[in-house]
């Protein structure tokens, strides 16, 4: 039986930033990460791989193989009833987001196996942007400008993300080799399997869509491959894309947090220079609410961020080249081995 709960994580100022979730025990996990030696790394579902990755030898960026052979990719999460739709409507708007956190945070823990090992988990909005140019307030964006980002933070929290609609994968049919350029963007979206377009679930899905009642779509950022790994939500995706109407994320990722050490010094400069403005607020009247802010950092020696582990059960990667060598050769994809092996781009 695995132990689990959770508690709201608000910044200084009691803005709401997700939902932290701790884990205690556990009896294994539906998913992991595995890595070896020359940069080599599989990420895996229920026992089979469903990612093989490497590092190129620069770090800068990763190589892809998404195993198309991976049996039953679809049966991770249990599919989103119309029950639980309607008790989102119930919850309220100020409520949405907190509501979805909490349903998918009880799947992922009581699915008949967990998906998380011990630690400590963050489940976290990635919310629709506005674009910054004059727009019509009811005309939905193009797909080519969507995009995504974390709530604003008083906090130190570099748990931060954004994904462009340019990086989504074709849903019908992903690509079974990418790679992800960590100078120039990086953050991929990642489908598990393919979608039909004209499947039952998707219509179902864009009538939701059409009533504004559309559930976030699930994913998991896994440091290691630098992206997003969808965990529910396909054909919501699918549907949302089809009716050209902006979903919103949830990004499950593990928590860390640190306490550093100030340098006296140069927390002694920034204190002079803050008294000194603080005597210009006395003449101008001007807003110290920056001040204020700048005093909490100076002071708040936490900084939470993001990582991801892994076993390093993978040795010397040979395994993992003649896995990656037969899947590509079955698939006619021979010609990204020698870059591949060879961790170059």
């Amino acid at each position: 039986m695995t132990e689990y709960w959770w508690k709201d994580l608000r910044d200084r100022d009691d803005s709401w930033q997700g939902l932290e979730l701790r884990v205690r025990a556990g009896d294994g996990q539906a998913m992991e990460m595995q890595s070896g030696h020359n940069g080599r790394m599989a990420l895996q579902v229920n026992g089979e791989t469903l990612f093989w990755a490497t590092m190129l030898k620069d770090h800068a960026g990763v190589w892809l193989v998404f195993n198309g052979e991976h049996p039953a990719q679809a049966l991770l999460l249990p599919a989103v009833t119309s029950a639980e739709v309607e008790s989102a409507k119930r919850a309220g708007e100020s409520n949405w987001q907190s509501h979805w956190c909490r349903y998918f945070a009880r799947q992922l823990m009581e699915a008949p196996t967990p998906l998380l090992p011990p630690g400590r988990w963050l489940l976290r909005p990635m919310e629709q942007v506005k674009p910054t140019a004059p727009y019509i307030v009811n005309k939905p964006l193009p797909f080519e400008q969507w995009r995504f980002q974390t709530p604003a933070s008083s906090a130190q929290i570099s748990v931060n993300w954004a994904l462009y609609s340019e990086d989504f994968p074709d849903l019908q049919n992903p690509e079974k080799v990418t790679f992800v350029d960590w100078w120039w963007g990086g953050h991929l979206l990642l489908a598990r399997y393919p979608v039909e377009a004209n499947s039952g679930r998707v219509k179902w899905w864009r009538k939701k869509c059409r009533e504004n009642a559309l559930p976030p779509v699930l994913v998991w950022f896994i440091a290691g491959l630098a992206s997003f790994v969808i965990l529910d939500g396909h054909d919501r995706l699918q549907a949302a894309i089809l009716e050209g109407t902006q979903p919103q994320f949830l990004v499950l990722s593990e928590l860390s947090e640190q306490v550093y050490t100030p340098n006296e010094e140069t927390r002694e400069r920034v204190l002079h220079s803050l008294a000194i403005q603080q005597e210009k607020c006395k003449k101008t009247g001007a807003n110290i609410d920056a001040m204020n802010q700048s005093l909490l950092n100076l002071y708040d020696t936490r900084y939470l961020y993001a990582q991801t582990h892994s076993r390093a059960v993978l040795g010397d990667g040979k395994g993992w080249e003649r896995a990656v060598t037969a899947y590509l050769q079955r698939h006619q994809l021979n010609d990204y081995l020698p870059k591949i092996l060879a961790r170059e781009e």
